[in-house]
């Protein structure tokens, strides 16, 4: 048994042919972007430079 009322949804009017379009269009747009800022992305070529560089660079002398 339950113990609370049960409410009957609220009638409501058809939506209309102008109201269908605005949704679709709603749902078919695509996003705008927000920002032209550079992503990172791994495969940038500083990182590899950078570690080439590192590399490739002289070792410091030994002490004795």
């Amino acid at each position: 048994m339950l113990t609370q009322p049960i409410r009957q949804p609220a009638q409501r009017s058809p939506i209309t042919p102008n109201q269908a379009g605005t949704v679709a269009t709603l749902m078919i747009e695509e996003e705008t972007t927000i920002s032209d800022a550079p992503l990172y992305t791994p495969e940038d070529i500083g990182g590899g430079l950078l570690l080439l560089g590192l590399l490739l660079s002289p070792k410091p002398p030994k002490e004795r």
